[in-house]
């Protein structure tokens, strides 16, 4: 999501509050338990849901 909407890593840092080597680690898969709180930062500056990021399969029921 965040490169489809052309951000860098910096900038979901800035508009998320959580660390760009944070991020970085989260991305690449290196941070293999990231905290809820990080991941619902990141889901409210991306305009996402938790349930797309930790279900992406999941389709809603409304």
């Amino acid at each position: 999501k965040r490169l489809s909407k052309k951000w860098s890593q910096t900038y979901l840092a800035q508009l998320s509050g959580v660390s760009q080597p944070t991020i970085s680690q989260i991305e690449n898969g290196t941070r293999q338990y990231p905290t809820f709180e990080n991941m619902k930062k990141i889901a409210e500056a991306l305009d996402l849901r938790l349930e797309n990021i930790f279900l992406p399969g999941h389709k809603d029921m409304n």
